[in-house]
């Protein structure tokens, strides 16, 4: 998949959201899907939550998915909203099917984790962010564990409450300061939390935080900086 440049277009929701593909591991054969409209666009992009490398493949293209920190995700693609997408998530020699239809000014994260046997096992978690501020960096909790019923984000020493109430399958967002914290995810009140390190924050920036529980492995986080890629005709 071709590498991002910021895309400031003509909707608010454009300068959002996004990841950026680094690596041979990260590197697209071409592009999943076909690019939306410069307006009333929807945005889509892939998730590796499981403890394996995962490939994704549709009619357009493929786009293979590592097991370390960015690289497990991918930008986010502007596609046309209303029209249903199909692919294949591939983890070793087991597949599953991804179908989703995107709203206008949606943006959806098709995160893949592994079922007991290894299969993939394909979830979305659907978000539609309005809130955006050239001074401020926003925060967003994905929670694609489903053992964890009540996540929050949490910062500093003190564990200090940024987000909270972020059920399985949902997200929760805020606009904070830009600063060089550390974070965490916890679960419940007793839960230290899981550290989910993004370094320093900058202001204008977008950023996502990941909490899973990989089949056979414990629960994990990680950060990154959202990147998304240009509309492309």
């Amino acid at each position: 998949m071709p590498s991002f440049r910021p895309l400031i277009a003509a909707i608010t929701l454009a300068a959002l959201l996004g990841v950026t593909l680094a690596g041979s591991t990260r590197a697209a054969e071409g592009r999943l899907y076909p690019s939306g409209p410069p307006n009333g666009v929807a945005y889509l992009r892939f998730a590796n939550l499981s403890t394996a490398a995962v490939k994704i493949t549709s009619a357009g293209g493929a786009l293979d998915l590592g097991v370390n920190g960015a690289q497990r995700v991918g930008e986010f693609d502007p596609v046309t909203p209303g029209t249903e997408l199909t692919g294949t998530a591939a983890i070793g020699g087991k597949t599953a099917p991804v179908k989703v239809t995107l709203k206008p000014n949606e943006f959806v994260t098709v995160a893949v984790g592994a079922g007991a046997d290894g299969a993939p096992e394909v979830s979305l978690v659907r978000d539609e962010p309005t809130d955006f501020n050239a001074q401020k960096s926003a925060l967003a909790l994905y929670n694609v564990d489903k053992q964890c019923a009540d996540a929050r984000l949490t910062a500093g020493d003190d564990h200090t409450v940024v987000i909270s109430g972020v059920k399985p399958g949902a997200t929760g967002r805020r606009l904070v300061n830009p600063v060089n914290v550390a974070l965490a995810v916890a679960c419940d009140d007793k839960d230290a939390g899981t550290k989910a390190d993004l370094g320093a924050m900058a202001a204008g920036e977008r950023y996502s935080v990941f909490v899973f529980a990989p089949a056979g492995a414990g629960r994990e986080a990680f950060g990154l900086v959202d990147k998304m890629a240009p509309f492309r005709p």
